[in-house]
């Protein structure tokens, strides 16, 4: 617990550039929805399909930190734990999808394609933000994960449950925003503080990182 007190704890990440471009990431729907006259819904669908690239990239995370940590033995036990990622988070963001694309009255076939299809084609720019997110969690993965001597990883079991954390501040922001629109009829003020949030978040989440491999 003391060490989340210490400056250095939190100074740590700041030193990665990977933080700082998390965070250029994270704040770039701004600039777009500032251009493109976004409201709030592009936003929830936005980052659900972020929710979609990061457990993606976790399944190769899982598999990655398996093989760096065990060798081949863990390689062939991280696959299992994968597979198992693969259903339980696969079905909580098919839920969760079914529930926001109905909110927000998009129909969709519902196959991944289909949704980020209905995302890019509706809301301009969304597309270059979702490649800027794909091709941040790649950097990130072969920041993470590129052998090199002396490197410690995070073990597989931790970068199974990573993804959960982001999905907790999604929520957050959408309760924020309901909580706008029912107060000042503004929800926007609930997103932008959801974007805030997961800037931090980025901070937060490449302390978590450093400080947990080994």
């Amino acid at each position: 617990m003391e060490k989340y007190l210490t400056a250095s704890y939190w100074l740590r990440p700041l030193r990665d550039p990977l933080t700082w471009l998390a965070m250029v990431v994270d704040l770039s729907p701004i600039v777009f929805a500032l251009m493109n006259d976004w409201g709030a819904t592009a936003f929830v669908l936005l980052y659900w399909a972020e929710n979609v690239i990061i457990g993606v990239a976790t399944f190769f995370r899982i598999i990655a930190a398996g093989a760096a940590k065990h060798g081949l033995g863990g390689f062939a036990g991280a696959l299992f734990l994968a597979a198992f990622f693969c259903v339980h988070y696969g079905m909580f963001c098919f839920v969760h999808g079914i529930f926001i694309f109905n909110f927000a009255d998009i129909n969709v076939a519902f196959l991944p394609t289909d949704a980020f299809e209905a995302i890019t084609s509706l809301y301009q720019g969304a597309g270059i933000i979702l490649v800027l997110m794909a091709l941040f969690q790649l950097a990130a993965i072969i920041a993470d994960y590129w052998p090199s001597r002396g490197k410690h990883f995070v073990d597989v079991k931790e970068e199974m449950f990573a993804p959960y954390g982001r999905v907790v501040v999604l929520h957050l922001g959408i309760f924020v925003g309901v909580a706008a629109l029912m107060s000042v009829g503004d929800p926007m003020i609930g997103v932008f503080l959801l974007i805030l949030f997961r800037a931090g978040f980025s901070i937060i989440g490449r302390a978590w990182r450093e400080s947990n491999a080994g």
